[in-house]
């Protein structure tokens, strides 16, 4: 973006690269974490983002810090020419006994503005210890054409390269890690 500081870098791999393109692109993640740059990792197959129509932003209890670039990227792809008729969905899913705090918590930050989201384009999950957290996302998003997730430098640490091979059913997926604050005004 014009007139903006560079602080961001973006990743790409493919569902078929190997092992040494994965490493590179945790290295690569790793090392702009230090730098205190933001990080994409865009993982495509073969649907080169279908038809445009649909993203899905999946927020959850441990990225919340990464809420405002994912939905900043996504607002971002709908001011583009190919993008321009696409629905953003926002799925939230945190612990069942936290779903009402996290409730308030969420229609606190759409209503002062620090989510510019509608109210109408979220979707709160309850959770619990039984359920599979790739499941959930995959059985929910497996034909959006764009699946915005979060990692955090702890996720990525504790997973490794395979942080993003995880939700193997879904098409084109955009990992997202802020390493600053957004602001969106």
């Amino acid at each position: 973006m014009s007139g903006v500081e560079n602080n961001s870098i973006l990743f790409e791999l493919s569902d078929h690269d190997g092992e040494d393109v994965l490493q590179e692109v945790t290295d690569g993640c790793r090392m702009a974490s230090a730098a205190r740059i933001n990080s994409f990792v865009l993982r495509h197959g073969e649907h080169f983002f279908g038809s445009r129509t649909t993203i899905d932003i999946w927020l959850t209890w441990h990225d919340y810090q990464n809420a405002n670039l994912m939905i900043l990227i996504s607002y971002i792809l709908l001011g583009t020419a190919d993008w321009k008729n696409a629905e953003i969905r926002i799925y939230a899913a945190f612990p069942k006994a936290d779903v009402e705090s996290q409730r308030a918590r969420l229609t606190e930050m759409i209503q002062t503005g620090r989510l510019p989201i509608s109210e109408k384009n979220l979707r709160i999950i309850p959770t619990t210890s039984d359920v599979d957290f790739d499941q959930l996302v995959e059985n929910r998003s497996a034909g959006t054409d764009l699946v915005v997730l979060g990692f955090t430098e702890e996720r990525l640490a504790s997973k490794g390269p395979a942080l993003f091979h995880r939700h193997a059913r879904l098409r084109d997926v955009l990992f997202v890690s802020a390493k600053q604050q957004i602001v969106i005004e």
